[in-house]
């Protein structure tokens, strides 16, 4: 600011008053608007991190996965044991529960594909959900498949800040991981978290009318019983 009033003083014997007045008065305004921005720094905006919920900050995953049952067969031409029957109809009842598409079907025994064939009907699968494919192993036996949702939990275990040091009392990175890793192993079916199950009632509307209309003219609000029934007799056998 000094080196300015000299740099003025020397050019106002050469200037007019007028002109000289409005020289000043502008060399003062940026002097001080100088020393006013060296001495004065404008604060940092804050911009708060925002609040993740739990299951934002530990996602429960549902990806896509297959279940494979693959079954040998006695090379000299059998069919299927006791025991791998029933692991066909435990199968067949999981892909009633938990499968999404068709039921994926091939093999190369004879004997243990016309096995295969009976338990499908007595299961009542329709034809319309198998899906007959080619078998690519070499030892005798027959598959079947079929896709499926799976729940994939989050890891867990990450402390990465110093819970004594938060005077917000904040949530830490890792609450509530452990509740979304046990939810993710407790579902039945996965694909409940994708898509909702189809609305079914099962309630017999005509029996509810009848027992709620019942109920409240005081009369007995069970099913007929036989006469019996009603006089107490157990047995038809005569005492002796």
């Amino acid at each position: 600011m000094t080196n300015q009033m000299k740099t003025l003083g020397v050019l106002g014997s050469s200037l007019k008053p007028a002109t000289l007045r409005i020289l000043t008065a502008s060399v003062l305004l940026t002097g001080l608007a100088g020393c006013a921005h060296r001495g004065y720094e404008a604060p940092e905006a804050f911009v708060a991190e925002p609040v993740r919920t739990v299951e934002e900050r530990h996602p429960i995953e549902i990806v896509d996965a297959r279940a494979n049952l693959v079954l040998q067969a006695p090379s000299d031409g059998g069919g299927l044991n006791v025991y791998q029957k029933e692991r066909v109809r435990h199968f067949i009842a999981t892909w009633r529960n938990e499968g999404s598409g068709k039921l994926m079907v091939s093999g190369n025994s004879h004997a243990a594909l016309a096995d295969l064939r009976d338990l499908l009907i007595e299961r009542v699968v329709p034809v319309g959900a198998l899906n007959v494919v080619g078998y690519d192993i070499n030892q005798p036996g027959v598959k079947i498949s079929f896709a499926r949702y799976v729940a994939k939990a989050p890891k867990c275990g990450k402390f990465n800040t110093n819970l004594a040091s938060d005077s917000a009392n904040t949530e830490y990175y890792n609450f509530g991981c452990a509740d979304q890793h046990n939810l993710a192993a407790l579902i039945a079916n996965p694909r409940d978290l994708v898509v909702p199950r189809d609305q079914v009632d099962w309630s017999n509307a005509d029996r509810n009318d009848f027992v709620f209309r019942a109920f409240n003219a005081g009369r007995d609000t069970g099913g007929e019983v036989t006469s019996t029934t009603k006089a107490g007799t157990i047995s038809s056998v005569a005492a002796h």
